[in-house]
């Protein structure tokens, strides 16, 4: 089989996705990662026996009908499904309505869920019938297991990390914080709602990036970690950060290869407080920052964490760090609160995706093949001239090359870029862990030219 999996957001994705290539590559079959930016002018030309996307949102329901009509089967692996609100578009229950009442329920061959909770959630009001329904975990998270959390490596060592979660006043991909706000307004939230959550958002980071600088002077001796969201502009905190030493801004890489070198991380409803339990780091909360629309939105983190609930008891906590932390039970807070939304920290949810993916395709019909006029059309019944145009200059010249010159146009658009060179080094990590052979990696081809895409295809295992 080969199979397409879209790739949001290399810096927080590309891990997990090539963690799910590399056990479909054991077990015999192919996958091709679509770029998100490239999806609509690369799927129709890659022959796939099934498709993997990375959510079903208003914002991809005309690509998901489209490819559904070329008779794709398609399947969900939401790359955010388990930090949810607790009321709003994205609880449990909206999803699933949402899901049902825009006909997603009818075009989806399959849902795969982080954890029970959202899965009970759909069983009961998706439409989408129970056998396509699959809890698996998500694969990104495999890296916190005991069982891969060796490979994780990271530049320094013993720092306090402070996780930023502000994309929303300080975005790396709108052009304004009102775009960013109109983006949720549009994926169903209520307009009031958000407003809430800008003014709290905005209040929050101001008080966030003071507490950091007086963090760092009150404790000299300690390094600070400051990692932004893959989604903000780090200008800010490199800009209000910038006379102290001890303090370092860096969001490159997956942030559970900072996390598991850290000494603790600080964080305020954010949901790397998962990951620094899975990796047992003490996730300690700035609740004296907090609001009670901005912590009622997704209680998780807090509940998980240490609450510091004014400044003094956060520099308690962290003059006495070994302490706080041999009193945190990390397996008591896993299985009571991040289980139902996160399953199991075995590192098999890879695993379980390529299962599910290998069972279906057995009694799957024939692939799909490639057609260069749905990739002109940008797999839209109605294309714009403008989406036109983009199409045939990547059918021409190879979406690899059209995609760069885009990131010439828009910077941002680089922060998404996926090449096979960075497919191949994160292969080459798990297969020597997993003690495999390294499957072969390469750009994948245009069905008549030969040029290159912006798709990477990641072969069986020989």
């Amino acid at each position: 089989m080969n199979i397409g999996i879209i790739l949001d957001h290399p810096k927080r994705d590309l891990a997990g996705v090539v963690m799910i290539a590399h056990a479909l590559a054991v077990r015999g079959h192919t996958t091709s990662i679509v770029p998100l930016y490239d999806q609509a002018v690369d799927i129709p030309l890659l022959g796939l026996d099934a498709l993997i996307v990375n959510y079903a949102r208003p914002a991809n329901l005309s690509l998901i009908q489209v490819y559904a009509a070329m008779g794709v089967p398609v399947f969900v692996l939401d790359t955010e499904g388990g930090i949810l609100a607790e009321d709003g578009a994205n609880a449990p229950d909206q999803l699933a309505r949402y899901v049902s009442e825009s006909g997603y329920a009818n075009i989806l061959s399959g849902y795969f869920f982080w954890g029970s909770r959202l899965r009970d959630a759909f069983a009961k009001s998706s439409g989408i019938a129970p056998q396509k329904l699959h809890v698996t975990g998500c694969p990104r998270f495999d890296f916190a297991s005991p069982r891969w959390e060796t490979i994780l490596d990271a530049p320094w060592r013993d720092y306090i990390l402070v996780n930023a979660n502000f994309p929303l006043v300080n975005p790396l991909f709108a052009r304004s914080s009102e775009e960013e706000t109109m983006t949720l307004v549009h994926a169903g939230w209520k307009a009031d709602y958000v407003a809430q959550m800008l003014s709290d958002s905005r209040k929050i980071f101001t008080g966030y990036l003071r507490t950091i600088f007086d963090l760092a002077t009150h404790f000299p001796q300690h390094t600070f970690l400051v990692r932004p969201h893959p989604f903000e502009n780090a200008n800010v905190y490199r800009e209000s950060l910038s006379a102290l030493s001890n303090v370092i801004v860096d969001g490159r890489g997956s942030v559970l290869n900072v996390i598991r070198h850290a000494k603790c991380v600080l964080h305020l409803n954010c949901g790397t407080a998962v990951e620094a339990t899975m990796l047992r780091r003490l996730p300690v909360s700035m609740e004296f920052l907090n609001t009670d629309h901005m912590s009622n939105h997704s209680t998780l983190p807090s509940k998980i964490s240490l609450r510091a609930n004014s400044y003094e008891e956060m520099c308690s906590t962290i003059e006495n760090l070994d302490a706080a932390t041999g009193q945190f039970s990390f397996e008591q807070n896993y299985s009571e609160n991040i289980l139902p939304w996160f399953h199991l920290n075995d590192g098999r949810a890879a695993d379980r995706v390529a299962d599910v993916m290998v069972q279906y395709g057995a009694a799957a019909r024939s692939r799909v093949k490639p057609s260069v006029a749905r990739s002109l059309a940008s797999s839209r019944s109605n294309s714009s001239v403008g989406q036109r145009a983009q199409a045939l200059l990547a059918n021409l010249t190879g979406s690899k090359f059209s995609s760069r010159l885009r990131e010439m146009r828009t910077a941002s658009r680089r922060e998404k870029r996926l090449d096979a060179e960075g497919v191949r080094l994160q292969l080459e990590k798990i297969a020597t862990h997993a003690g495999t052979a390294l499957p072969s990696v390469a750009h994948a081809q245009h069905p008549w030219s030969g040029l290159e895409l912006a798709t990477v295809r990641v072969e069986p295992i020989a």
